[in-house]
């Protein structure tokens, strides 16, 4: 019955959190939760609280016994500029709340949670578009023995889109920085471990499917060809002592199987297909957490990931092009059971120029400042 009620009270909440962002890692975030975006996003093979259902749901099985409760804010400050008189993208602000629950007793963690995955966002003076992809996880994890951990979640994955292009006079959005006019919902999942190398050196991976997201649909438009990746991740994470932990990550995130050409339909007539054609990405996660004492802990780290897409193919509307992120971030412990944890990231800016028969000669540039802050209380 308590799981129930749970279920209900995460899913009622998914409905209602804007997860609308602008593009870090293609559509996905450098980091999920500030433990980890603080270290650069590496978050495979080390205990990062409940942000593990969104990044490795075995390194649960790293929690101590008891229950723990997140809640977090983040913030994406995109600053996003296109030449040919197209200008300056006023979407700078998207703010993305998660909360999480997990119970860890005897070899078992299970729990429940929310996240926003990603997405894009651009508005200029006549066009925008607005994308945003969340999860409601419920992962578990279990000990098999001291040394691995094995963990899973269900996925239910909902996805929202406005899309306003006024030279195929394209046009449907809701008004609301909570949903988009056109949506899709499915199911997806991940499956991930943990293994202790040694006494100091743990090696954590995860697969996580592709968000297997139908046509998204408002009644007159139609959204076909849009979709999230399937991602594959390998981390280790090393004690080097008792103050200083080193973690590094590598992702494979597999873009060119789900985007290749946005079609977008109107009474069941197709308007516009954009090509994308990306590329599939690998992205680097390195960072340091030191304990200065038992009640502050100090994060660094740096994230690349090579821009995805093609020039030929670079579109104004979904400028996913950010490569770097530098991160940094502090962990406060009021008590045992109360913390905040909060991290900062920037993307230097980057420019891109089309090369493309629609994209021709047109450059944009894409700059990012971005901060997460959670609260946590185990009990």
């Amino acid at each position: 019955m308590r799981m129930n009620r749970l279920a209900a009270t995460l899913a009622a909440v998914g409905l209602a959190a804007p997860s609308l962002a602008t593009a870090t890692n293609g559509m996905i975030m450098e980091g999920y939760g500030p433990i980890a975006a603080g270290m650069g996003g590496a978050a495979m093979a080390y205990d990062n609280g409940t942000a593990a259902m969104a990044n490795n749901p075995a390194t649960l099985g790293l929690m101590a016994n008891g229950s723990r409760i997140d809640g977090m804010l983040g913030f994406v400050g995109p600053d996003v500029e296109t030449s040919m008189g197209i200008g300056k993208s006023r979407a700078d602000a998207f703010y993305m709340p998660a909360i999480g629950y997990v119970k860890k007793q005897g070899n078992l963690a299970y729990g429940g949670g929310i996240y926003g995955q990603g997405g894009m966002g651009t508005e200029y003076a006549a066009d925008m578009a607005q994308v945003s992809v969340g999860r409601v996880i419920f992962p578990v994890a279990y000990s098999v023995n001291d040394r691995l951990n094995v963990g899973g979640s269900l996925d239910i994955v909902w996805a929202g889109m406005d899309l306003v292009v006024s030279g195929y006079g394209i046009n449907f959005k809701d008004g609301s920085d909570f949903t988009g006019k056109a949506k899709g919902y499915s199911l997806a999942a991940k499956l991930g471990f943990t293994y202790k190398l040694g006494d100091t050196l743990n090696v954590g991976g995860v697969y996580q499917s592709a968000g297997n997201l139908p046509d998204l649909k408002d009644g007159v438009y139609k959204v076909k060809g849009f979709d999230m990746p399937a991602i594959v991740g390998l981390g280790l994470a090393w004690q080097a002592n008792e103050r200083l932990m080193v973690a590094a990550d590598v992702k494979d995130v597999l873009w060119s199987s789900s985007m290749n050409t946005v079609t977008i339909y109107k009474n069941g007539a197709p308007v516009a297909p954009f090509q994308q054609d990306w590329n599939d990405q690998i992205v680097l996660s390195l960072g340091l957490a030191y304990r200065f004492n038992d009640t502050v802990t100090g994060r660094v780290g740096y994230n690349h990931g090579k821009n995805p897409i093609p020039d030929e193919f670079v579109n104004y509307l979904w400028p996913a092009i950010v490569e770097n992120h530098y991160t940094a971030g502090l962990g406060y412990a009021f008590s045992k059971r109360s913390t905040v944890n909060f991290a900062l990231s920037y993307a230097p800016q980057v420019s891109v120029t089309g090369t493309g028969t629609m994209n021709s000669t047109m450059q944009i540039e894409h700059s990012q400042l971005n901060w997460q802050l959670m609260y946590s209380y185990t009990f």
